[in-house]
């Protein structure tokens, strides 16, 4: 198919040499020229952006760059809306809602739902209602974080005597 008439056809707009020149900022016989030769990638993405078509799926159907390609380019770096499942979304939300305070947590929790090893000691994030937000190393069954007061260590401090 013709540049021109995919332009016209995708904008509902009708497209002339004349408009493409003035677009492109080229005289007419320019733009012209460029139609007949093949219009470079970096005119067509402007056209595209003037008449609010999408760029990728001009790229795609007027055999710029293939559909295929664009479908691996976007399953490399992840999902689309479209095909993510309720679980991936949540996880990306959170992520989102919550970038600074729960990221540690929001990695493991989507490593352990793609299945994948979680790397090192586990790190969680403790509050401790002064809303001070701690992150406390541990191996399960190693140990926990403990914030309560060491009772002994504030007696002793205060001089009180110890009752056994």
């Amino acid at each position: 198919m013709d540049i021109k008439q995919w332009l016209s056809e995708t904008s509902h707009v009708r497209i002339t040499d004349q408009g493409i020149a003035d677009v492109l900022q080229v005289t007419r016989k320019t733009a012209n020229k460029r139609l007949n030769e093949g219009l470079p990638v970096d005119d067509l993405l402007t056209l595209c952006e003037v008449l609010g078509i999408n760029r990728p799926l001009a790229l795609v159907e007027l055999g710029y760059i293939p559909y295929q390609e664009v479908l691996d380019f976007l399953d490399s770096d992840g999902a689309l809306v479209s095909t993510a499942d309720e679980g991936e979304l949540a996880i990306e939300l959170a992520r989102r809602l919550n970038p600074a305070t729960r990221a540690n947590e929001i990695d493991e929790l989507a490593s352990r739902r793609a299945g994948a090893p979680v790397s090192g000691p586990s790190a969680s994030l403790h509050d401790d209602d002064d809303g001070v937000v701690r992150e406390f190393d541990y191996a399960p069954g190693e140990y926990a974080a403990d914030s309560s007061p060491n009772e002994q260590a504030e007696r002793e401090r205060r001089g009180e005597d110890l009752i056994d």
